[in-house]
């Protein structure tokens, strides 16, 4: 945080900057432009989508509370359009797969039909705080520091990343100040699934050849959570596989570490497959994710913060913005066996009877002392547990797409004048789903 200055020259201004493209900051931006606002998105990348198009995870997180699909609006949808384009049929029951250069295309056109001016390359590294509102961002772009000015801003980044630089205070991590393990995720190439398929009718699957592997201590890596190899097209696969354990993603030795062991571990597993699991023995590494599989820095500290205790009791808010119907899904941070094993055993026992949700309150976007600033996504005000449940896609374009839309409301204002019930209008209209 910084005081104002006028001697960076001025790269862009706008009723909303919105810092980040991924689901949230997307989300964001497009819904504010629908409404006639003008909104300016500075991503990183080169593309929109974050870790569903530059990260290559491979897919989106089941998005149905068992009765009906809860993640209205928005992200649904760029799901319905993006499966149309992939000539599969809309799973919400279970883990819909993502074609990252079907949605790439898909998010750039929803953009440019909206009217979103869109910034790539830019990297947001300081915030001009006066009289608890944001008055500029400085912005590392090829031609140096140049400010960018708005009325309103959204922190899409998911790490906090603009909160943190505009004086906001965070959590970070467990009370040890440890985070999930991030991965790596990359896309595999010439598989036969047929010969898979009839693997696994006689149980043989590389989950169960995995875990015999770790049984007779033979298994390449000591990894007791084993994600997925989900299939894209006939031929092809996304993998979210591995974890990269011990690195802090906010230090910048230990991002450059978390990098170059994630592309280790993606290539021991595509030997792993090709030397074990049926189908794969001419798998091809195509390639590894340009973007980092974060799930865990900062989490802001807000209006409301979201707790356990909320997930537990099915909160219901009179200021929801929307719900979310997904387990506590908390990866480990060590190489520890036992606190591995515990991943799957936690999710399968927080999972979500038929009907059950929990809301999000607008409060927990809302940065303490901050009169112009958002945050949706996974940074947003809640504990460890219920961040683990938030933090998966589908409820950040849920999250997002409120905070586009309050943005434009508050106007010059403070975001807590926001009518809620305002808001929860036009969030329905869009077709958000609350309790």
């Amino acid at each position: 945080m910084i005081a104002k200055c006028n001697q960076l020259p001025l790269l862009a201004e706008s009723d909303i900057v919105v810092a980040g493209g991924g689901p949230s900051g997307f989300a964001a931006a497009l819904a504010a432009a629908r409404r006639g606002y003008r909104v300016l998105l500075l991503e990183q990348t080169g593309v929109l989508g974050g870790l569903a198009t530059a990260g290559v995870v491979p897919m989106f997180a089941p998005t149905s509370d068992g009765d009906r699909m809860i993640y209205g609006g928005i992200f649904a949808e760029i799901n319905e359009e993006m499966c149309r384009r992939m000539h599969t049929r809309v799973d919400p029951h279970n883990w819909q797969a993502i074609h990252p250069e079907i949605l790439k295309r898909l998010l750039d056109e929803m953009a440019e039909e909206a009217g979103i001016r869109i910034l790539f390359g830019i990297k947001v590294c300081e915030a001009e705080v006066e009289n608890d509102r944001i008055q500029a961002l400085w912005v590392a772009t090829s031609m140096g520091l140049k400010r960018v000015e708005g009325r309103q801003f959204i922190d899409g980044t998911g790490d906090g990343l603009l909160a943190m630089l505009a004086g906001v205070n965070f959590e970070y991590g467990d009370e040890n100040g440890k985070t999930m393990s991030p991965t790596l995720c990359a896309h595999f190439a010439n598989i036969d699934y047929r010969k898979n398929a009839e693997a696994a009718k006689n149980g043989v699957t590389d989950r169960s050849i995995w875990f015999d592997m770790l049984k007779a201590g033979t298994a390449p890596l000591p990894e007791y959570h084993f994600v997925c190899m989900k299939p894209i097209s006939a031929t092809t696969a996304n993998s979210n596989l591995g974890h990269i354990y011990g690195g802090d993603t906010l230090d910048e030795e230990g991002l450059t570490r978390c990098y170059i062991e994630g592309r280790k571990i993606v290539h021991t597993f595509e030997k792993f497959y090709r030397e074990h699991v049926p189908g794969f023995e001419n798998v091809e590494l195509i390639s590894s994710a340009a973007l980092l599989g974060v799930r865990e820095t900062r989490r802001i500290d807000g209006e409301y913060r979201m707790t356990f205790e909320d997930f537990r009791r099915r909160a219901d808010f009179e200021d929801e913005i929307g719900r979310c119907c997904y387990p506590v899904d908390i990866h480990s941070a060590s190489t520890d066996s036992e606190e591995q094993k515990k991943v799957e055993q936690v999710l399968e026992k927080t999972s979500f009877k038929h009907g059950e949700s929990y809301g999000i309150p607008y409060r927990a976007m809302i940065p303490k002392k901050r009169k112009n600033l958002l945050v949706p996504g996974r940074a947003l005000s809640s504990d460890r547990a219920i961040q683990s449940s938030l933090r998966v896609m589908p409820p950040c374009f849920v999250t997002g797409q409120a905070a586009g839309i309050a943005a434009g409301l508050a106007g010059d204002g403070d975001v807590r004048s926001v009518n809620t019930d305002e808001l929860r209008s036009i969030l329905r209209e869009i077709g958000a789903f609350f309790h």
